[in-house]
């Protein structure tokens, strides 16, 4: 039985915590979780599975000296617990990443989850953690050599924290003739473009049947974000949408995507990011649910969606899908592959952890 520590020191990210603690303790390990005091609000459902919660207070996150402070002590405690591994959450860019790995990088085995590759080579805070983390997890396949290393002495391993706590039924039950697909996350338009949505959605004739759920807070108080729902409210579209107020909890969030048919991902476009460096959360979340993805061509070269999307071309092709799914004619993607069980997950990740 080992001791780990798992550590988050951001504000964001949580959604990978609970698979790797599920992982670490259902092998026999003890787990103590760092996290960050915006994540231990959201994080009632799974906090006890660890033997000890440290909570980064917000009143010492914006200081740097408090920063620091916090670091030191997390070392001192680390190396009187005799901590083993220690796992960071996000290992990038943080002050509080360099300076916790570079004190502990003779006592303790590093690893480290690497979010985005497109500055694994060229970033210099990459670099310093590089010098004391030597092994990273990605959280897809594709990942594992979408990018050539520049640093021969840096090993790669992947996982996918398709897992979550049991969460409670609180939404409405879904209408029997109605399909949901949902968009997770709020209005959010540096990330996704919603007038594609609208745009496709007018586009089709047979469509009262179709649900766009947008799963967050639409920021009324955001100019594009009252644009959009102005949009749709003129196009005679509002019947078509969903939309929340304020912020989802993990209950009703989580039931949405379970109730929903499908997931949808509004890009026009898809650029490097995503197409080579990095990951979208609504991926796992579709994977986790084992839901069909409705996908912008230019994500077919990854395994993992080519397998479990339907793709479209702009916002005739969408407009395209959006008919058959309201006639009854789109498919549904199977998840037949041993890859997503729980046991070829963990096992995964415990073997990459105790790899030398």
């Amino acid at each position: 039985m080992g001791k780990v520590a798992l550590v988050e020191f951001n504000s964001y990210h949580d959604e990978c915590l609970y698979s790797q603690i599920k992982f670490l303790t259902d092998s026999g390990h003890t787990v103590t979780l760092v996290i960050s005091e915006q994540i231990h609000e959201r994080a009632s459902e799974y906090v006890r599975l660890a033997e000890e919660v440290i909570i980064f207070q917000r009143s010492s996150q914006k200081n740097l000296f408090k920063r620091i402070a916090f670091t030191l002590g997390l070392s001192r405690f680390f190396r009187k617990k005799k901590m083993e591994t220690l796992i960071f959450n996000t290992a990038s860019s943080r002050l509080e990443v360099i300076l916790l790995s570079h004190l502990l990088k003779r006592k303790t085995k590093l690893f480290g989850i690497l979010h985005n590759l497109k500055k694994v080579n060229h970033s210099f805070s990459q670099k310093l953690i590089n010098k004391a983390i030597k092994k990273f997890f990605v959280l897809n396949d594709f990942l594992l050599d979408s990018v050539k290393l520049e640093d021969s002495s840096l090993k790669l391993g992947a996982f996918y924290p398709i897992f979550f706590p049991a969460y409670d039924s609180t939404a409405p039950a879904k209408p029997k003739e109605e399909i949901w697909i949902s968009i997770p996350g709020k209005l959010d338009f540096g990330r996704r473009d919603y007038f594609l949505v609208a745009k496709a959605l007018e586009k089709t004739q047979a469509k009262s049947n179709l649900k766009i759920l947008i799963l967050g807070s639409t920021n009324v108080n955001d100019p594009k974000s009252q644009e959009f729902l102005d949009h749709i409210k003129t196009h005679d579209l509002q019947d078509n949408f969903i939309t929340f107020d304020a912020f989802l909890d993990n209950d009703t969030f989580h039931d949405y995507i379970k109730k929903s048919d499908y997931i949808l991902i509004p890009l026009d476009s898809v650029g490097d990011n995503y197409a080579k460096y990095k990951i979208m959360g609504c991926y796992n979340q579709a994977f986790g649910y084992k839901k069909t993805l409705i996908s912008p061509i230019g994500l077919e070269h990854i395994p993992d969606m080519e397998s479990h999307s339907i793709f479209f071309n702009g916002a005739d092709g969408l407009s395209e899908i959006f008919a058959k799914m309201s006639n009854g004619k789109s498919d549904k993607k199977e998840y037949a592959s041993k890859k997503w069980d729980f046991a070829e997950q963990k096992n995964s990740y415990i073997t990459f952890l105790e790899s030398n």
